[in-house]
Parts: C-alpha cells; structure tokens; sequence
C-alpha cells in the first residue's frame, strides 16, 4: 500500500511539471519570436542618422547598412535634404541610395526589401547638376559644407561654410541656366544662392534661414537675401528641369544648392 502512494505522489508530480514545462515552454517562444522579429525590422533613415549623431564613422555606418537583412529608406530629394542636414555624411547617403537601389554587399539574402520608386531612381541623379552658358555646358560638383552660427543680437546667425574663397568652375555669361533633376516643381527645395567671401577665413557662406527674434525659419533654406529668383521649365516632360536666372547675376561667388552645394563664379 505505501509504495502504491508512492508511486501516485511519483506520477503526480512528473504530469504537474509536464504541465508547468508547456506554458513555459511557450512564453520563451514567444520571446524568442520577439526577438526574431526586432531583428527583422528594416533599416530606417532614424537608425541611420542615430549611428551619425552618436559618432560612428562612415565605414562603420555603411557596414551596418549593409549587412542590415532589409532596409526601408525615404530617398526622396527633401529626405536626403534632411539626411544632410542631420549631419550624415555624403559616403554614407550614397551608399544608402545604392543599397535601396538593389546594391550592397547583402544583395543575396532573403528577405531584401526597400526597392525604390521613381522619386527614389531620380534622387539618385541628384548629383546631376549641369550649367549651360554661351561657352556651353559643364558638369558640376558638389562640395559639402560645415555648419557656424554667430550671434547676432537677439537671435543667432546659421551659416554654411564652403572651402576655398573661389569656385573652380567660372563663367562670363551673367544669365547662366542649369540642368537639375527633380520630382516635382524644384521651388522651394532646390536653390540658386550667391556667397559671401570670408578672406580671413579663406572660405565662402551662405547664410541659411530667416532669422527673427530668438529663432530661425526655414533652416534648411538660404536666407531670402541670397536667394537668386529662377524660371523653372520642365524638360521633355520628364524629370529634368531647366533653372534659369530672372536676371543677370552680378560678378560673385554662386551656387545650386541641392543637397550638396554645386558651386561656380561668374566673373566680370
């Protein structure tokens, strides 16, 4: 009778661990399925310009691009403005647009996602920036500029500053045009701006912004006086657009602010 109660203790006792063991069991499935799925999570503009801000160097940001089993970048020309603003490195937008296009080094795996639309195939030529003059026409570059503030009574200045007191590219036509890539009407997201020559600090800048009283507007636009009024026509009806003067520039220091900064100087 006694090794009978034992064995129905025994017995008990194996079927109620059985029974603790499979909700167990299940909650960490459901962790690790959790788990699964955080990992799974798409690459996005925010983790990118998170990896900028906390000082990752380029390599290191565009090695964890791509390895990323999937990415789902806003390409579109106001994000890369953004992406830029934010202080992401030029090498680093580059690769993200190469890695949404299809390109990396984890093209292969399964699960890729983050094709782009046309928006995103034409942000890809935004680096197209060509000046048509009467010696005829030139292919621009971009050059990266470095952000200095500089008070100014009750308000701060925010300026862009650009290397060199001179552009490479010059020209003597005063009513240049030029050749941009845009989705949609290029107003008020693609800039033609003169600069300021800094001879101390052998650069030039652009005051960017509407400063008013303790704040700025519009920071990621040129100030209103540097800002050069432009007919824009579209081109074959397609995604390329003609930017031409509405009057003839002055002898300076100029630009095509798209992104990047695709200088040039227009001399007496």
């Amino acid at each position: 009778m006694k090794s009978r109660s034992i064995r129905f203790v025994v017995t008990v006792s194996l079927v109620m661990l059985g029974a603790v063991s499979l909700p167990l069991l299940s909650v960490s499935n459901a962790f690790a399925q959790a788990s699964d799925a955080a990992s799974a999570a798409p690459m996005t503009n925010a983790d990118v310009v998170k990896l900028a801000k906390l000082g990752f160097d380029s390599d290191v940001i565009k090695s964890k691009i791509d390895q990323a089993p999937a990415v789902d970048f806003k390409l579109g020309i106001n994000d890369l403005g953004n992406l830029k603003h934010a202080g992401v490195p030029q090498d680093v937008i580059s690769d993200m647009l190469k890695r949404a296009s299809g390109g990396g080094a984890s093209a292969a795996g399964p699960g890729r996602s983050g094709s782009m639309g046309a928006e995103g195939m034409a942000a890809m030529k935004m680096g197209d920036v060509t000046m048509a003059t009467k010696d005829g026409n030139v292919r621009l570059l971009g050059i990266n500029g470095t952000i200095s503030t500089r008070n100014a009574f009750v308000t701060v200045l925010e300026f862009q500053d650009y290397p060199g007191t001179a552009a490479t590219v010059r020209t003597h036509d005063r009513r240049p045009s030029f050749t941009v890539y845009s989705m949609n009407n290029p107003r008020g997201s693609i800039y033609i701006a003169s600069l300021d020559v800094n001879s101390g600090d052998q650069n030039r800048s652009l005051k960017m912004g509407n400063s008013g009283f303790g704040s700025i507007k519009n920071a990621g636009a040129p100030d209103k006086d540097n800002q050069i009024p432009y007919d824009a026509v579209q081109i074959d009806n397609g995604n390329q657009w003609r930017l031409t003067p509405t009057k003839d520039l002055k002898p300076g220091e100029y630009g095509v602010l798209h992104g990047s900064l695709y200088d040039f100087g227009v001399d007496p």
